[in-house]
């Protein structure tokens, strides 16, 4: 048996969930670095990229956020719009980065 979703169930998603995440070459090269790495894949950075846990702003719509994937602590500079985040870079966390992902 399938259950219908309609608008009301949609609307009670988080946001930034629904975003849409496209990837610079730059950020694609970085992820496929690191998926074969540390055995992620695109689905667990967007999540995460989406939540958003430690979010920094850099300029006018520039934003570094800082995450936690396994064991593995990442970065991410991304521009963004209400609907949109597009990856410039991705590597992974400095300390001083670890440490301000454990203060939020």
């Amino acid at each position: 048996m399938t259950k219908k979703i309609n608008d009301s169930d949609l609307n009670s998603f988080d946001a930034p969930v629904r975003m849409m995440v496209s990837w610079s070459r730059h950020a694609k090269l970085r992820f496929a670095e690191r998926a074969l790495v540390l055995g992620i894949n695109y689905g667990d950075i967007e999540y995460a990229i989406k939540r958003q846990e430690v979010k920094l702003k850099e300029d006018k719509n520039k934003f570094k956020t800082i995450f936690k994937i396994q064991d593995s602590m990442l970065t991410a500079v991304k521009t963004e719009t209400e609907e949109y985040i597009h990856v410039l870079t991705l590597w992974e966390s400095s300390d001083e980065e670890v440490e301000l992902w454990k203060k939020r």
